[in-house]
């Protein structure tokens, strides 16, 4: 079997393309260039019938994975803790849905992160609001654990910050009032996040807050069958940077306060591009979340007014009565800072939100070969075992295009006759009328 014919049953073995899909791409190929695999394949790339992300999988060979069930996973968005999530597409109706995917190795190694990403697929679909990342499906296929969400365009607090700078205060005030939204449903439906961070609150084009990530949540009064997986006594959840005192002790005794002094860390941090305790190992900074205050906020960004480092300081209070009583009321606290009414909501008819898909299928490339390996278990990319029997070939395939055009010039000279004959008729016609 030549290169190219490997490489043309492979594309088809993927599931991404069909025979005819391929045939009526490949039609405008030149002749000269039918065997060179990297032409092909760069034809196919660049008539959007397959992302370089997929292209590059299947020249090395891979035809499991890139299909799963409904969905055509087109390039990695990021790499979490518990997995990559993918942009992919609905073949149902196209639509684009970042999916996140837990991977087959992990969920057969590491049980706790199984019932962690099977708790978030559970939780995920119990909450929806406008500023909570929207879980559209969740689910296994072909033994894959899956959770399929809403594509969010723009970038992270995080990134925003340390890429841009750090915030105004009328732009801050705006995105936390809508994160606090978020928090009070999912507070008022018993579920506290627990691991709030920069990296979890995702900025879209039009300056909107979403909460991302409902791995480590916890449902007030759920009984703890696994410490290891919900975290109990002496055993913590979260990310330390921005976790609050009570959580660092026992994180199934906290209310949605332990959210909120999360979120005073991450408004630290958007003010003045630094979490509240930057230095020192995980047991230090534990100390320092309990017992030690932060340094004033004024101290690293002097433009922060008083009354608004005020609210910051009264949300990283150690005490939780200290804090704001509710994500609600802190929402009401930035109500006065907020300059300009917000755009409307994100949508995928956006030009910005097409513009994000382009760029992040266009901007893709390969990464080097010892940092590919690691993302390559995020989802069950395998090379099938040889199928000799495949009439999938070249040969085949560019023959019947051969014959489909030359059925083409037959049919166009066929059609030229009929049309010189009738215009022969019609031309004796007028000629006997004028005679007569």
């Amino acid at each position: 079997m030549s290169a190219v014919d490997d490489f043309l049953r492979k594309v088809l073995r993927s599931g991404l393309l069909d025979r005819e899909q391929l045939k009526s791409t490949l039609r405008s190929l030149p002749k000269d260039r039918r065997d060179q695999v990297l032409a092909i394949s760069d034809h196919l790339v660049g008539a959007a019938k397959l992302t370089r992300f997929q292209a590059h999988k299947i020249t090395q060979g891979i035809t499991l994975g890139l299909v799963l069930g409904p969905y055509h996973l087109l390039a990695p968005i990021g790499r979490g803790g518990m997995g990559t999530v993918y942009l992919a597409r609905d073949t149902r109706n196209d639509a684009y849905v970042a999916l996140k995917i837990l991977p087959p190795k992990l969920a057969r190694q590491e049980e706790r992160l199984l019932a962690r990403f099977q708790r978030e697929m559970e939780l995920s679909q119990k909450i929806q609001h406008p500023n909570l990342a929207r879980t559209l499906e969740a689910g296994v296929i072909q033994n894959i654990h899956y959770i399929a969400m809403e594509y969010i365009p723009g970038q992270t607090l995080y990134r925003l910050v340390t890429t841009r700078g750090t915030l105004p205060i009328g732009r801050a005030a705006s995105l936390f009032a809508e994160v606090a939204s978020a928090l009070g449903y999912a507070h008022s439906q018993g579920v506290i996040h627990r691991d709030m961070k920069p990296s979890n609150i995702m900025v879209t084009p039009r300056d909107h807050a979403k909460v991302l990530d409902l791995g480590l949540a916890y449902t007030q009064g759920e009984e703890v069958d696994d410490i290891e997986v919900v975290g109990g006594k002496g055993y913590i959840v979260g990310s330390i940077d921005y976790m609050a005192p009570e959580q660092t002790r026992d994180p199934t005794t906290v209310d949605g306060r332990a959210d909120l002094y999360a979120l005073g860390c991450c408004l630290y941090f958007a003010l003045t591009g630094k979490p509240p305790f930057p230095e020192g190992e995980v047991y230090q900074k534990v100390r320092a979340h309990r017992h030690e205050p932060p340094e004033p906020i004024r101290s690293r960004n002097p433009q922060v007014p008083d009354e608004f480092a005020a609210i910051v300081d009264r949300l990283m209070s150690k005490s939780p009565k200290d804090r704001y009583n509710s994500a609600g009321e802190f929402a009401v606290a930035l109500a006065n800072f907020r300059t300009e009414p917000p755009l409307p909501l994100d949508v995928p008819a956006d030009a910005e939100y097409q513009d994000a898909v382009k760029a992040l299928i266009a901007g893709w490339s390969p990464p080097e070969i010892a940092k590919e390996k690691e993302t390559d278990d995020a989802v069950l990319f395998r090379i099938e075992p040889e199928d000799k029997r495949s009439d999938v070939l070249a040969r085949s395939i560019f023959d019947d295009i051969d014959r489909y055009q030359m059925h083409l010039w037959l049919l166009a000279l066929a059609g030229l006759w009929v049309i010189g004959l009738l215009v022969c008729v019609l031309g004796a016609c007028v000629t006997s009328m004028m005679v007569r």
